[in-house]
């Protein structure tokens, strides 16, 4: 009978690896990374509706209620921004029938900054994705102030 040895060096990396695992998850629901939630779209005291229209290529055109072009998300460099839209939208009832998506941006009472969807009433609170992920929204609510 032929006997199985695994390295010394393999077990200790999965032993890593599980503890890892097991102590990053209590964390992450602790702090809410990257969570949906069911969040008031009303009382924030700032915020602002912006319009997203996707475009041939995979890009999307940015605009205030107005119909004011803000800014044009791209492929190469507004990853996050395009996908935290696309998550939003997929939880619409019409998303495929829908040629633009209307979300909020606010600052809520605390000052940590969400992208919301009042037709759903979802959020996502953008802290949980870092710094740069909260400032790729944080400019639309400066420009509405300044």
């Amino acid at each position: 009978m032929s006997e199985i040895r695994v390295p010394r060096g393999a077990l200790i990396g999965a032993a890593l690896l599980v503890g890892f695992t097991v102590t990053t998850i209590p964390l992450a629901r602790h702090y809410e990374v990257g969570r949906l939630e069911t969040a008031a779209l009303v009382d924030a005291p700032e915020s602002r509706m912006l319009v997203f229209t996707p475009l041939p290529g995979g890009e999307m055109l940015v605009s205030d209620e107005q119909g004011h072009q803000l800014t044009r998300l791209v492929v190469e460099g507004d990853t996050f921004a395009m996908t935290a839209v696309r998550a939003l939208a997929m939880q619409q009832p019409l998303r495929d029938e829908a040629s633009e998506y209307h979300l909020l941006v606010q600052r809520d009472a605390g000052g940590h900054l969400e992208l919301a969807d009042p037709e759903t009433g979802r959020a996502v609170k953008l802290e949980g994705f870092g710094r740069a992920s909260v400032d790729a929204f944080a400019g639309y609510l400066d420009r509405s102030h300044g």
